[in-house]
């Protein structure tokens, strides 16, 4: 009975992990549903910072705040309100095109979760 527990979590373990392996050698920072880890682009309208990446350093927001990010004339806008509580480089979540170099931003913890 204990070796058919055994094989069954790691059949479990096994297949979960091929998955993800899988999921993560798409090189994508996306949900299954498509959605991004980080949160979504967002109109500039909603932003409640301005802020020019060649110039500043790395920022801290709170959970769900809206950032709009200039460089090199062009802008885009975020919403972090996917997972909180990690850094995230402006680079990946940067529309193409968008003249972007390292610059971290980081975002608070989502309130309703707990840690």
């Amino acid at each position: 009975m204990r070796s058919i527990q055994s094989l069954k979590a790691a059949t479990m373990f096994g297949l979960t992990t091929l998955s993800l392996a899988s999921y993560a050698a798409n090189g994508a920072d996306t949900f299954m549903n498509g959605q991004s880890y980080y949160g979504q682009p967002t109109s500039q309208a909603s932003a409640a910072r301005v802020v020019d990446i060649a110039s500043s350093a790395p920022i801290n927001i709170a959970y769900g705040e809206t950032v709009t990010f200039r460089s090199g004339g062009q802008q885009f806008s975020w919403t972090f309100n996917g997972l909180g509580g990690r850094a995230v480089d402006v680079v990946k979540i940067a529309p193409a095109g968008f003249p972007a170099k390292p610059f971290a931003v980081y975002v608070g913890r989502d309130p309703l979760t707990r840690r």
